[in-house]
């Protein structure tokens, strides 16, 4: 439609333009006719052959160009306002200027609200997500940075897209089945490799094992859609048939293209941005203030002398050398280790290197670790974290169970109090499901 108004705008002007002489543009044709009267008016199809001719020549091209722009800002149909809507496409006019609250679509990303509007958030009260992505990555970054150089994916991207999707931390996991740092639905895992268990946890929770499968991922529909980091975040959050639908909709149109992003559900088109803006972030932090520390990340094993569990052990180690404690560090380290499970004695954890004397010292302190086994024992006993699950026609406890991950058959049904064997369910029902 802008084009159309563009093109037709264009008509008029040089219908203006042909009463005087152009600067001895050999290219200019003369597309005038004489009335009846006498007096000179243009010919709609002279006017056309003269623009075809035009557009071969680059100087007439940006001459008319010129002459249209001025000729527009002179009768007040535009403001000098412009807006871009690929790297690729030049500037195009803005028919409705005055509508100084309409959210400009833009590739080019410091200039685009929606951008924008995420930087500020990253940098206001989603700082602490973003930075302590950062520490968490940093523990993962020798071993799951390679997966991703391998595709010549920046690690800026990487980073966004963990900031957004999982915080850093390898237990996340959304409602809708998706799990680990990348945030991988079962069907996508299995399709890039990811299969198998870890400990008590599938394949998606191994840091090391969904970098691999989200590294083949990000390259797979960056090759899609020509290296468009949109596009691949759009298919990355809303799936990646979905949006090759869409996509073949809109002709491959720019994804900024109103009419295509909004299109997008309301969840990806917040994601789009959101992503990006850590993106530019993690590629420049001091350009907006961000301090990006180097921790020290060399890990150890250790041999448990007694029963413990990484609650225990995250308050012995308390705030030494991080102000945030060491809970979810510990987490991620030992990816196969449900919180609420006792490790037993003579189980290999890993801790940080740092932590070592610590542990040796803190973490041997009989009475302390006495006081922090109750409170672990009365957390996960007694107030053990829940949502509802509504059941669905063919849903078994056996399939509920493998949805979430994080619980099993006979945990549901003791929490849910299913009598065995049978352990019925009906549709429409609700099921306590506990989160990891």
């Amino acid at each position: 439609m802008k084009k159309t108004i563009v093109t037709f705008l264009s008509v008029l002007l040089f219908a203006g333009c042909q009463s005087t002489p152009t600067r001895n543009n050999p290219d200019l044709k003369e597309s005038s006719v004489i009335s009846e009267q006498g007096s000179t008016e243009p010919s709609v199809s002279n006017l056309l052959d003269s623009l075809d001719s035009c557009y071969l020549s680059n100087p007439c091209k940006e001459e008319l160009q010129e002459k249209l722009d001025a000729w527009l800002l002179n009768k007040d149909i535009v403001t000098s306002q412009k807006e871009t809507e690929t790297e690729h496409l030049s500037k195009i006019v803005t028919v409705s200027p005055n509508t100084t609250n309409d959210l400009v679509l833009s590739s080019d990303y410091m200039n685009n609200e929606l951008v924008k509007g995420a930087l500020n958030e990253w940098l206001t009260w989603k700082r602490p997500q973003l930075i302590n992505t950062w520490h968490y990555y940093q523990f993962f970054r020798e071993k799951i940075l390679p997966e991703f150089n391998e595709f010549d994916i920046q690690e800026a991207l990487v980073l966004g897209i963990m900031s957004q999707e999982s915080g850093g931390r390898v237990h996340s996991n959304s409602r809708a089945g998706a799990a680990g740092l990348f945030q991988l639905m079962p069907a996508t895992a299995k399709r890039l490799g990811a299969t198998g268990n870890y400990g008590a946890y599938d394949a998606r929770y191994n840091p090391y094992v969904s970098a691999e499968a989200a590294a083949k991922y990000i390259n797979e529909q960056l090759a899609l859609y020509d290296g468009d980091v949109a596009k691949m975040l759009a298919a990355y959050n809303s799936g990646e048939n979905r949006f090759a639908r869409m996509n073949k909709s809109h002709a491959n149109k720019s994804i900024w293209d109103k009419n295509f992003f909004y299109e997008l559900p309301h969840e990806t088109r917040y994601y789009i941005p959101t992503v990006i803006a850590a993106m530019l972030i993690f590629q420049n932090p001091e350009k907006f203030n961000v301090s990006l520390h180097t921790i020290k990340t060399q890990v150890t094993s250790v041999i448990t002398d007694n029963d413990t569990s990484l609650s225990e052990l995250a308050a012995c180690f308390g705030q030494e050398q991080r102000e945030e404690g060491w809970f979810r560090v510990l987490r991620n380290l030992n990816f196969g280790i449900k919180a609420d499970k006792t490790i037993k004695s003579g189980t290999e954890i890993i801790i940080p290197e740092s932590l070592l004397t610590v542990y040796q010292t803190n973490c041997q302190n009989s009475e302390f670790m006495k006081m922090a086994k109750s409170f672990h024992e009365s957390d996960f006993k007694n107030n053990m974290v829940l949502f509802s699950y509504r059941v669905k026609q063919g849903d078994s406890l056996n399939k509920i169970a493998r949805k979430f991950r994080c619980t099993s058959k006979t945990e549901i049904a003791r929490i849910n109090k299913l009598k065995a064997p049978n352990y019925l369910i009906r549709a429409g029902k609700y099921l306590k499901i506990p989160q990891c």
